[in-house]
């Protein structure tokens, strides 16, 4: 069977590209295949870009349409219909649908299935496909994604509940959702991962029900120079990790909360690595380190990762903390519950409360090191056993198998 993949060209940043990029690293292990899978064509010319939709292509969007990033718009203009939500989400289709309009192309020439990443070029695979093709749909987003634009550009400050009122957010989650319902099979990468679409828009639940699930893989890089990154470290202090963005999803202002409340004294800090440095509290446990391009680096010089995600698919860097060996300290919402169904060294959080994180951190701060390093050898043991791209490859295979069968199609024999 012929499984073509429309996206941008794989590289190693978040979302499709990175996605791909992870699947092709597997796929580059297995000499003789039993399909013939295709992905986006490399462009080496083209400079790296933020990660994929909708976070990098949301901020590209923003500034084309809307001016510098200083600028908000008032609750008026976003709960207008026909308004700047509107223009925004047409923008990011524009975009993302020419991101991955060469593979669009080859794909429908000659694939058995078209295996698209998001929903704006599966409803363009729809519209062209021949009868015999069937087109397929990866969910890389961890929400509907117009609330996803409202909130992250418009409102981060707001509850997610009053902003999937707007008739904008309305109008495009119910785009979305026949999309969803149209594709021939729609793809997460565990049961748990749909959980904040079902909380969301309980009209999710029976497209979800349907859904066939392929556990995500990954592997850092090798990290560069020593190995190690500097974070400023007094003797004897134990070193966290938030490894994300600030999208108010990530849930970072739920952390600063908490750590708010610890005691200036204990023995930890926490490195953040990915807001920018002014957008970090000045406090005496936290280390703002910006943008951090040698992640595998940093993985090494700490000693566990804190997800206090408030929604949950399932976090590529969570992944890359297993293959480092990390206690993973995790929100248990989403994707993360997967890693602790999964047997990864899991501290599991059952919300959000300042003092609920709080508790957590101070356990992981005070927990002795036998303890620690049990912990981040479950880490390490769960992803040599099941999260390296060569598992997510083969697993994507026996999808494919699936697929084939159903088609009355045989998979040709290694």
């Amino acid at each position: 069977m012929i499984v073509a993949h429309v996206g941008p060209p794989p590289r190693r940043i978040g979302g499709p590209p990175g996605y791909l990029h992870q699947l092709q690293a597997g796929a580059s292990t297995d000499p003789q295949p039993r399909h013939d899978v295709r992905f986006p064509p490399a462009d080496g010319t083209r400079p790296a870009r933020p990660p994929s939709p909708p976070i990098g292509l949301l901020t590209r969007v923003r500034r084309k349409l809307f001016g510098p990033k200083f600028y908000r718009p008032t609750v008026s203009e976003l709960s207008r219909a026909g308004g700047l939500v509107d223009r925004m989400l047409r923008g990011i289709a524009a975009d993302i649908t020419a991101e991955s309009d060469e593979s669009l192309v080859r794909a429908v020439a000659d694939a058995d299935v078209i295996f698209t990443h998001e929903p704006f070029s599966a409803e363009i695979a729809l519209a062209r496909k021949r009868p015999d093709q069937q087109v397929w749909m990866m969910c890389h987003g961890v929400t509907p994604i117009a609330l996803y634009a409202v909130w992250s550009w418009g409102v981060p400050e707001a509850e997610w509940q009053s902003l999937v009122g707007y008739p904008d957010v309305r109008t495009w989650t119910d785009w979305e959702l026949d999309v969803w319902a149209r594709v021939d099979r729609l793809i997460l990468p565990c049961p748990e991962a749909g959980e904040s679409f079902r909380t969301i828009d309980p009209r999710f639940e029976p497209v979800l029900e349907g859904a066939s699930f392929v556990l995500s893989g990954a592997a850092a890089p090798p990290p560069s120079n020593d190995g190690r990154h500097p974070i400023v470290r007094v003797d004897g202090t134990r070193v966290g990790l938030y490894l994300g963005s600030a999208e108010p999803y990530r849930g970072f202002d739920a952390l600063a909360a908490a750590v708010e409340t610890l005691p200036a004294n204990l023995n930890l800090s926490i490195a953040v690595a990915g807001p920018h440095p002014g957008k970090v509290p000045t406090h005496p446990l936290f280390r703002a380190l910006g943008r951090v391009e040698d992640v595998a680096g940093l993985l090494a010089s700490v000693d566990f990762l804190v997800n206090v995600n408030r929604f949950n698919l399932f976090d590529l860097s969570t992944i890359e903390a297993t293959q480092a060996g990390k206690p993973l300290l995790l929100h248990a919402v989403g994707g993360n519950r997967a890693f602790d169904r999964l047997g990864a060294g899991c501290v599991m959080l059952n919300d959000l409360r300042p003092i609920t994180i709080a508790t957590g951190l101070m356990r992981l701060a005070t927990l002795d090191e036998q303890s620690m390093h049990a912990l981040g050898g479950k880490s390490r043991a769960c992803w040599e056993q099941q999260l390296t791209p060569r598992h997510m490859w083969d697993r994507h295979l026996e999808l494919y198998d699936q697929g084939a069968l159903a088609a009355g199609r045989t998979a040709k024999q290694p």
